[in-house]
């Protein structure tokens, strides 16, 4: 019995000192986690009935009695160790609790056995005789009350611990191993101790408890059991709107997170160790093959894989953003993460806002042609009104050979001056024919909706003569100069609808033509002094059309945002909508650039820049 005695008093040593060590360490911690700060709580009571064990060992040591002051502080720690270990369960699998009223009650009944140990002398409803060893102890009523409390937090938290440690880590991981291993044992020891199965001493309780804690604070530096915040990677994962699956090297399902879970919940039914082919035959909308293609892919090169797929099926129909990651450990791919991302509703935005974008166009055509119409309406009144005063001519000259049949005073070189007089008139009407004709065609080029006009393409000569006939009258009217320079080949062509380009270029001569002061009485004006250049070259494999004016220049704050907002140099008036859209035309629809320069009060100019076709590959 000496040498057993001798063995738990070096194992108490021990035992004290490695809790000591332990308060120091998790002290040193630097996470500020509840898990932190209740562990902290279980390796300070488990200090306290240790150095109390120890003191009164000492003392029964000295004086040959027991010095029941120092158990009574002892069970302060074996009274309120149960409810620390529930706590530190309970928070390991939830991360983070809010303390209430229910948390604070779970210390009553601790208290009140403090207390009754405390004042058992006059009662006896713990002990009705101790002793340091369970076979001379005779136990009161209570204590039967209190050990069942004890046992059902014991039990409570050390379930929580090793229930989400195995989902956290695997039934296997060292972490869950060291988890269950700690927590059995003290466990054992102590029912074994309460129900007198085998002779102990009182040290033994303590002894173990302190394995316990040594085995969670390996966990604790060794698996960083407090730093990876155990249940909310679990919980997170769960949560998050993207579902993800783990496959193996041989496509078996191994995990999986709630959001995948409730995705294919819909049409398969999803199971760890299943095939992931099998689960994916229940699908009508999904190819094998490009699963198959994009596995191949990353055993060649190691890197993910994202693609789009569109799951149309009978109970859902939404569009997934899928990414394929390989799990690579030790120059080997174990397997692979498919992550399944939710753009339905990023579909249904860009509809929106393609929506949105057509009905901006369409009401800046709108704008467009009711300026346009007023310029147009103008312009074919000069070429009406010479119409009409060439078929009088031609009336009168009818009138005048009608006359000379037969008049022997007229020389056949009358008729034919008169003949010569009423070609020229033709020519004149034809002249002006071809005038509304191609005003006409400029309207319908600008009124024609461009989803209609597929494969077109137009020529820079066109271009000319639509923007000098659209453009005329606004030039005139606000008294400016147009000035084309035209270096290009005119027979060169681009593709595109020539419709939407004449807009955007008449969009830049209006925005230079707004760049010079308004007219009004007090100013006078000479038209030279407005001038726009719209300048045509060739560079490469591509045509640069330049218009460039000498008014006002745009400021510094706007430059930054012209073609990424819509932002406006005009105040009120303008509403940014127009280069803002341009540039995504030129963009979108002709595949080219846009860019420009611009010093304030100097001027600005802008450049579209597009491919021109090849005529050889036509």
């Amino acid at each position: 019995m000496l040498f057993k005695i001798d063995v738990g008093f070096v194992l108490l040593h021990v035992s004290t000192l490695t809790i000591i060590i332990m308060s120091y360490l998790i002290f040193k911690v630097k996470s500020r986690s509840q898990l932190k700060n209740v562990f902290l709580g279980n390796v300070v009571l488990l200090l306290i009935w240790n150095l109390s064990t120890l003191a009164e060992v000492y003392t029964r040591m000295l004086t040959g009695h027991t010095e029941m002051v120092l158990i009574n502080i002892c069970y302060i720690s074996i009274c309120f160790l149960p409810v620390c270990i529930l706590f530190c369960g309970i928070i390991y699998a939830q991360t983070q609790i809010k303390l209430s009223r229910k948390h604070v009650l779970l210390a009553v009944i601790p208290a009140i056995s403090v207390i009754l140990i405390w004042t058992n002398n006059l009662h006896k409803l713990f002990f009705i005789h101790y002793s340091i060893y369970n076979k001379d102890a005779v136990y009161g009523i209570y204590f039967y009350l209190h050990s069942i409390y004890s046992y059902v937090c014991i039990f409570t938290g050390i379930v929580y611990l090793i229930v989400f440690s195995i989902k956290n880590s695997g039934f296997f991981s060292k972490q869950s191993f060291l988890l269950i291993l700690g927590m059995l044992i003290p466990v054992i020891v102590n029912v074994i101790f309460t129900f007198n199965l085998a002779e102990m001493s009182f040290m033994v309780n303590s002894i173990a408890f302190t394995f316990s804690s040594f085995c969670i604070m390996i966990a604790i530096f060794k698996f960083d059991f407090l730093d990876i915040v155990p249940i909310a990677t679990k919980t997170v994962l769960n949560r998050i709107s993207d579902g993800f699956l783990v496959i193996d090297k041989n496509m078996r399902i191994i995990d999986y997170n709630k959001t995948a879970l409730d995705l294919f919940g819909r049409v398969s039914i999803l199971k760890r160790k299943d095939s992931l082919f099998k689960v994916l035959s229940t699908f009508e909308s999904v190819n094998p093959n490009i699963l198959e293609k994009s596995l191949k892919k990353i055993e060649t090169t190691w890197k993910p894989v994202i693609f789009e797929h569109h799951f149309k099926e009978k109970s859902f129909n939404k569009y997934f953003n899928i990414e394929i990651t390989p799990i690579i450990s030790k120059e080997n791919i174990l397997g692979n993460i498919i992550l399944l991302r939710d753009i339905s509703g990023y579909k249904e935005q860009l509809k929106i806002i393609k929506k949105q974008q057509e009905q901006i166009i369409e009401r800046e055509c709108l704008a467009s042609l009711g300026t346009l119409m007023g310029g147009i309406s103008h312009n074919l009144k000069t070429p009406i009104m010479s119409i009409s005063g060439c078929i009088i001519a031609l009336e009168d000259l009818i009138s005048e050979y009608d006359e000379s049949i037969d008049n022997p005073i007229v020389s056949s070189d009358d008729h034919h001056e008169i003949a010569a007089e009423m070609k020229k008139r033709m020519g004149d009407l034809n002249g002006h024919l071809t005038y509304i004709s191609n005003a006409l065609t400029a309207m319908k080029n600008q009124v024609a909706n461009p989803a209609n006009r597929k494969d077109m393409k137009f020529t820079v000569e066109e271009v000319v003569l639509n923007v000098d006939f659209l453009m005329k009258y606004e030039i005139k009217s606000n008294l400016c100069t147009l000035i084309t320079r035209v270096e290009a080949s005119p027979d060169k062509k681009v593709k595109g609808d020539i419709g939407t380009f004449v807009q955007i270029i008449n969009n830049l001569i209006t925005n230079s033509i707004q760049s010079y002061e308004k007219i009004n009485d007090d100013n006078r004006i000479n038209a030279l002094s407005r001038k726009i250049e719209l300048s045509i070259y060739e560079t490469g494999g591509s045509i640069v059309f330049k218009v460039q004016d000498f008014g006002k220049g745009i400021s510094g704050a706007i430059k930054e945002k012209l073609f990424k907002e819509m932002v406006t140099t005009k105040g009120k008036e303008g509403t940014g909508i127009g280069l803002f859209l341009s540039s995504a035309k030129v963009k979108g629809s002709f595949n080219g650039d846009m860019w420009f320069e611009s010093q304030e009060n100097k001027g600005t100019t802008f450049y579209i820049k597009v491919p021109s076709l090849d005529i050889s590959k036509e």
